[in-house]
């Protein structure tokens, strides 16, 4: 009885370690798909399941582009009521930063008027992209200009110290200086792109003159010539000799 007591013992315990195991293992697996649903961005259903293949290209390609879709909104409408002040009112505080958020377009517009290649990304840094489309007009001078106008919007944007009255009429001026300077991009790039044309002209010119020339050679070597070329004289009967 005893042998048989210890051997149901033994299958009890193999089968409650057994069952201890499975559960651990169902449990640890619940943790981990819990943890990758939390941590995933997409759906938890694939995307176009059960759909035809291209619909399932279409809709990630467009999903893939919206990381890259970035957009600088007008803070300030013209029709909105708070700004519209009365007298004795006091404009807000926040009023002259996001005037001079605003503002940045006015000199963006001016400088895509003038070449329409030359439009700004909202990614791309607004300090740069002023170095590169305004130094030819500013002739490396005015390159301390930029930075100050930069420094003052940068200001205006995230740096939380005091931007009033006196800030933004510093800025206002130097915008207008730099709006001068983009008005003077298209005289500048026709008056660049002038020279190129002028060698143009000449290679095609000097081209026309060494066709005249070699034509009239041409003309010249063969016009036939009344004397022959060779004279065969007989000195004797059994030998003769050409000159």
């Amino acid at each position: 009885m005893s042998e048989e007591l210890n051997g149901v013992a033994v299958v009890i315990i193999i089968g409650l370690g057994a069952l201890t195991v499975i559960l651990l293992f169902i449990f640890a697996k619940r943790q981990i798909m819990r943890f990758t649903l939390r941590s995933r961005r997409g759906p938890h259903v694939p995307i176009g399941h059960d759909g035809p293949k291209l619909l399932k290209r279409e809709i990630e390609k467009r999903l893939d582009i919206i990381p890259r879709i970035l957009c600088e909104p007008k803070l300030i409408a013209k029709a909105d009521p708070r700004y519209i002040l009365f007298p004795g009112q006091q404009i807000p505080i926040h009023y002259y930063r996001m005037k001079a958020v605003d503002d940045v377009k006015v000199l963006e517009g001016e400088i895509t008027k003038q070449d329409s290649c030359l439009v700004r990304h909202p990614s791309e840094n607004l300090r740069a992209y002023l170095l590169t489309t305004l130094a030819a007009p500013l002739d490396g001078t005015g390159q301390r200009l930029i930075h100050q106008f930069c420094d003052l919007y940068e200001h205006a944007r995230h740096d939380p110290s005091h931007f009033g009255d006196e800030e933004y009429q510093q800025y206002n001026r130097l915008l207008l200086k730099l709006v001068d300077a983009a008005k003077l991009l298209k005289s500048y790039n026709s008056r660049k792109s002038s020279p190129n044309r002028t060698p143009q002209k000449r290679q095609l010119q000097d081209k026309e003159k060494n066709l005249n020339l070699s034509y009239n050679v041409d003309e010249v070597l063969t016009v036939p010539d009344s004397r022959p070329t060779t004279i065969s004289v007989p000195l004797s009967s059994d030998t003769e000799t050409s000159v």
